[in-house]
């Protein structure tokens, strides 16, 4: 396992610094979001997925997400694992009908529509993937790795903002094209309604699960045995076991950020996504929090530029910009939020909630449907 943490160092974060303790004050965060890195990226066991292939889903991501930090750490990993200049570099750069592999040009056709656009995805796309040759659990373990990098690049853009730094040189790429289809929203529609949800592969059966399996669905949430997501997430223990740690501490960490603004930036960031079923839950978690239906029923009708009040103004245009193009913001998109009294341990939560519904959205939206 790698023991660095790229988060800090990809953020440049001194280990003495005042954001440093900032960070540390949610130290399971920052123990799982390395958990996440070591069990996706460089697991001591990558099943059907070769480290290689895990390490240039996670250079395609970095790359069309516009994270140049994250971009130069994954060719480095590429490199030490002996890929040529040439071989990084088709996969940093090409698409459809250059000299690549069906499988890996599968492969990169995945990982962008994950990160571009997540809510265009059909049951046809994995079907693709296993007409590839990849397994179920090694579709999981893909969609998973792409989410958790889309993650970590927001994850490391917050961090170098408040540690005083723009993200990239250039204004970055929109991460989303939202002129293409989003069939999940198209067919249920944006509501406070409770929703289901099902999978496009085989989840699995209890009476075949492990031990380990189990005792990850049990400590991940209350209903993770009865729920098609958890049980497809499973046949991936380890990266659903640092997942499920990484979220509850990010959204149900004590203190820091109140619970309603997380949900908020949930919500933001879901509706932009295009994501009909996170949507739903958080607004329903939002109404509960602070007995306000007609500021979620706005948003959901009206999108992230519905009418709001200032505080509220400022969460949701954080989380957008964050959303749409993280490589793209400078220190100054913090402001609005030190205007309404957030300190710096609130913005983080309030950047992290953002970011961990990058991963969630994601992997709701290609993986299976929401149902009514």
């Amino acid at each position: 396992m790698c023991q660095t943490d790229i988060i800090n160092q990809l953020a440049e974060i001194a280990p003495d610094s005042t954001l440093a303790d900032v960070r540390n004050r949610r130290p399971d965060v920052v123990t799982h979001a390395q958990g996440s890195y070591d069990a996706l990226i460089r697991p001591a066991d990558a099943a059907d997925l070769s480290h290689v292939e895990r390490a240039q889903a996670a250079l395609r991501t970095a790359s069309q997400t516009g994270a140049p930090q994250l971009s130069a750490h994954y060719r480095a990993l590429l490199q030490e694992l002996g890929q040529s200049a040439q071989q990084i570099a088709e996969v940093e750069e090409s698409g459809e009908g250059d000299m690549l592999s069906d499988r890996l040009e599968s492969m990169l056709r995945h990982t962008d529509l994950l990160v571009h656009a997540p809510a265009a995805a059909t049951r046809e796309h994995v079907s693709e993937l296993k007409e590839a040759g990849f397994s179920t659990r090694a579709i999981v373990s893909l969609s998973q790795l792409i989410a958790f990098v889309t993650f970590q690049a927001r994850a490391v853009a917050g961090l170098r903002l408040l540690n005083g730094m723009s993200n990239a040189a250039v204004e970055a790429p929109n991460c989303y094209q939202l002129d293409a289809p989003v069939h999940s929203a198209e067919k249920i529609g944006f509501t406070a309604d409770t929703l289901a949800w099902r999978a496009w592969l085989p989840t699995l059966d209890l009476e075949d699960a492990t031990p380990d399996q189990i005792a990850v669905l049990e400590e991940s949430t209350p209903t993770a045995k009865t729920s098609p997501y958890y049980l497809l997430l499973v046949q991936d223990v380890d990266a659903l076991r640092e997942r499920s740690k990484l979220y509850n501490a990010i959204m149900y960490g004590p203190r820091g950020l109140k619970r309603a603004d997380r949900e908020l930036s949930a919500v933001a960031t879901s509706r932009i996504n295009g994501c009909a079923y996170c949507a739903s839950v958080h607004v329903q978690r939002y109404t509960q929090l602070t007995k306000q239906p007609e500021v979620m029923q706005r948003i959901l009708d009206e999108g992230v530029d519905a009418p709001l009040d200032a505080h509220e103004r400022a969460i949701v245009d954080y989380a957008a910009k964050l959303t749409r193009a993280p490589g793209a913001m400078t220190p100054a998109d913090l402001d609005p939020l030190r205007a309404i009294g957030l300190k710096d341990h609130e913005i983080l939560d309030a950047n992290n909630a953002s970011a961990m519904f990058a991963w969630a959205n994601r992997l709701m939206q290609t993986l299976g449907e929401p149902t009514r």
